[in-house]
């Protein structure tokens, strides 16, 4: 697994890539990869959610000034976030054992890889020593109401 953040935000988007290629391509002999490839990714987000906690979150949270922690809890409730959008969309989708609907398999895929990608876009900028307090209200009452089945 990688061992830093960036690291890990380039092997999400190396997934990301890898499962919308498979996807366009549509090909019946390619449906057990595209759900393997699902479940790897559900895999890899756990991994991540493990690794920006321990190696993330705990150091910045021992040492931040009271600006900084609550970026980092900001950062923490995004990760979290994002682990039960995942959950939420593919708890059904790799139980399911008809015929893959390739239509709503890319619909889905789509909706959820916008997710990480914004994810990923978040992180970057709370993590940036030049965001302000205002941007990062911002970014927090952005965020507000997009999890879960309300944003599916």
């Amino acid at each position: 697994m990688p061992q830093t953040l960036e690291a890990y935000h380039a092997q999400i988007e190396a997934m990301i890539a890898e499962g919308e290629a498979l996807v366009a391509a549509r090909d019946p002999a390619t449906a057990a990869r595209v759900k393997h490839r699902v479940a790897d990714a559900m895999l890899l987000v756990a991994s991540y959610q493990l690794f920006v906690h321990r190696r993330v979150f705990t150091p910045l949270l021992d040492q931040g000034d009271p600006a900084m922690r609550s970026r980092v809890n900001e950062l923490k409730v995004a990760c979290i976030a994002l682990t039960e959008d995942l959950r939420f969309n593919i708890r059904d989708f790799l139980a399911d054992e008809r015929p893959l609907d390739w239509d709503r398999t890319a619909a889905r895929m789509a909706w959820f890889n916008g997710r990480l990608n914004q994810h990923i876009a978040e992180v970057r900028q709370l993590m940036s020593p030049d965001l302000s307090d205002q941007q990062h209200a911002a970014l927090v009452a952005r965020r507000t109401g997009t999890v879960g089945p309300v944003a599916a």
